[in-house]
């Protein structure tokens, strides 16, 4: 069984049970019950709203003596329930001090102690909210103070409580919202995940501003961000509370109480913390930008604690096992990248037509739509060719499929050139037998076709558009010199996965009935080189998703490497959380995976002399501008 803790997760819980307004002892029980139960969920952070101890809404009741002395009663309940608890309790609960001044704090407690209040600094004073009438800034109280029944603690913003992987910050509802937020701070000392305690009104339009704010900073700041908001409960005597809580990692949210969800009273999530110092290592504005921090003096106070003894057997959070296609939020996106990139270079290059090697196969299909649509933004004056070179390999029904995506995409010119004759002639000179069926019958096909493109752009005053993916120059699953080459190569940036659903798009939106039938069709064949014969039938007889494995597969093990670095044995483990309901992609992962890094490795250097082209996700394998690795790495 995996053990996710080992691959740099940890569990984070948010509380929102049903509380009663004003009785803190009441609602102490409720939370220690909550808290418990949560740490042997295996939750190594558990947090509860803004002033949840109390209720948000208590108005004045925050100037009464019986409500101070009771959330000091109810503090000490929790705190001395957290003694064999391994995990930090954040409880949201109001913090009276010597001189009188009432903050509204976040209790951080842990294992029989309290270790610190973070005071809110932002206090809303507009609208529906008037805190300035009973609390007081914490933004510059910054003081150890020796409480006569909790005990010695920091009260101060500039907090942060290590524990393990997690190094936690802590902000009170307003401070995200304000023009200058605390976290920021704590992010560039090392936090990596800030938990914010709110109780957020709920107005019309508010739930995706909350959704933008949290998933901006937790982008911003490359953190988890767990917004924890107050639920129902509260009063609604002029404004109502809702319950929305949000938790991002690196500007994604990929866990959410929705709005007046009252179906359940908590919600835990993993957050990745391994992934998180990836792109911190990685990113060299942040890191500038936490030199500069020290440069000022910054220096929070840091808790150090004992590591966390949970193991995480389940993984309590979502694994897209399509990421790559996860990021696009519109495919007409990708292909004004592709169209835009290829314009320019047809303009720099002063061409007058493109040439396109045409296989019936999904990547040719795309770089021909790419090109139609590079025409038009041409003015019509940029003349597509499409061409096919049938060879030892081509079946008959891809040539025909080929024939027939030509005719309906409705190119300025089709020109066919078999290639057997050159081939077989090539082979003789080589003094290999008709039988052969090596490596250099396979690439030489491959070669010849190179070869005529190359020469037809020379003839038309044209480019070469390039067909290979992505996927293809991460498997090196392309011939050296042959279809590795072009003078633009519009599909290097993108995947299989997206390829095929960009290729399904085109088919959607395609105005001429015979353009979708045939997309159709390309979208049903088996993905392959075709540079051996066809079986007796007539059918393709290599297939390569047969021989490497599926590229749904190799593009989830591509992104997670790619983007975050992971180990083989981390993807491995989240391939099987990704692809649990698919048993035929579940029983080749141990093969496929081998299969990806041993390649991936091995073919670096035909990344190395790659054509240009533009780059489509966050990720590439272009040597200019986002990959950087030795030909000679195994």
């Amino acid at each position: 069984m995996t053990n996710w803790t080992s691959f740099g997760f940890s569990r984070f819980c948010a509380l929102f049970p049903k509380v009663e307004l004003g009785n803190p002892l009441a609602n102490a029980q409720t939370f220690i019950t909550a808290c418990k139960a949560a740490t042997a969920g295996g939750a190594s952070v558990v947090a509860t709203p803004e002033l949840a101890l109390t209720g948000y809404t208590c108005e004045d009741l925050f100037h009464s003596e019986a409500l101070i002395r009771d959330v000091e009663g109810a503090l000490i309940k929790i705190r001395d329930a957290s003694k064999d608890q391994a995990a930090v309790w954040v409880i949201g609960a109001p913090l009276r001090l010597v001189d009188g001044r009432l903050l509204n704090g976040a209790w951080v407690i842990y294992q029989g102690k309290v270790l610190g209040v973070v005071p809110k600094v932002f206090l809303p004073n507009m609208g529906e909210f008037y805190e300035r009438r009973w609390f007081v800034t914490g933004r510059r109280v910054h003081e150890k103070i020796t409480h006569p029944k909790l005990g010695e603690f920091w009260v101060s913003v500039s907090q942060v409580f290590s524990m393990g992987a997690i190094r936690l910050g802590v902000e009170v509802c307003q401070d995200l919202w304000g023009p200058e937020q605390t976290s920021t701070r704590l992010a560039l000392k090392g936090a990596n995940l800030i938990v914010n305690l709110s109780a957020s009104t709920e107005l019309v339009g508010k739930p995706a501003v909350r959704r933008r704010l949290v998933q901006v900073q937790s982008s911003r700041l490359l953190c988890a961000y767990a917004y924890v908001g107050a639920g129902t409960y509260e009063s609604s005597k002029d404004t109502v509370f809702s319950g929305h809580s949000l938790f991002a990692e690196l500007g994604d949210i990929f866990a959410e109480n929705e709005p007046f969800d009252q179906s359940r009273d908590h919600l835990m999530v993993d957050f990745d913390f391994e992934r998180i110092l990836n792109a911190r290592t990685k990113d060299i504005c942040f890191l500038e930008t936490v030199d500069e921090a020290s440069a000022h003096g910054y220096q929070p106070i840091i808790h150090a604690l004992p590591l966390p003894v949970h193991k995480l057997d389940e993984l309590k959070r979502p694994v897209e096992p399509y990421p790559f296609i996860g990021e696009i939020p519109d495919f007409e996106d990708v292909l004004a990248i592709q169209s835009q990139g290829l314009w320019r270079r047809v303009q720099s290059a002063n061409s007058k037509s493109l040439i396109i090697g045409i296989s019936g196969g999904l990547d040719s299909t795309l770089a021909l739509c790419v090109a139609m649509r590079t025409k038009a933004l041409s003015g019509g004056k940029l003349k597509v060719v499409g061409v096919m070179m049938p060879g030892p390999g081509t079946s008959e029904k891809t040539l025909n499929i080929s024939r027939v995506l030509l005719e309906s995409a409705q190119v300025d010119q089709t020109i066919e050139v078999p290639i057997d004759p050159a081939v077989q002639q090539h082979l003789k000179d080589l003094g290999k037998t008709d039988q052969d069926r090596s490596v250099v019958f396979e690439n030489a096909q491959a070669r010849e076709r190179t070869q005529i493109l190359f020469d037809l752009a020379n003839e038309h005053g044209g480019l070469v558009v390039g067909t290979g993916d992505l996927s293809e120059l991460a498997l090196g699953w392309c011939t050296f010199n042959a279809d590795h080459m072009a003078h633009y190569a519009v599909n290097s940036g993108i995947p299989k996965t997206v390829v095929k659903g960009l290729v399904g798009y085109w088919g959607e939106i395609a105005q001429h009935r015979g353009l979708k039938t045939v997309i159709e069709k390309i979208l049903d064949l088996p993905i392959s080189p075709e540079l051996l014969p066809p079986g007796e039938g007539g059918e393709i007889s290599q297939e390569t998703e047969a021989i490497i494995g599926s590229y749904d597969l190799h593009d989830f093990y591509l992104y997670h490497f790619l983007n975050h670095g992971y180990s083989r044995e981390k993807i491995h483990a989240l391939a099987e959380v990704a692809f649990k309901d698919d048993r035929e992609l579940l029983g080749q992962i141990d093969r496929s995976i081998e299969i990806f890094f041993k390649r991936f490795f091995s073919q670096q250097f035909k990344r190395t002399t790659l054509p240009p082209g533009p780059k489509v996700h966050q990720v590439g394998l272009s040597p200019r501008s986002d990959f950087r690795l030795p030909d000679e790495i195994k």
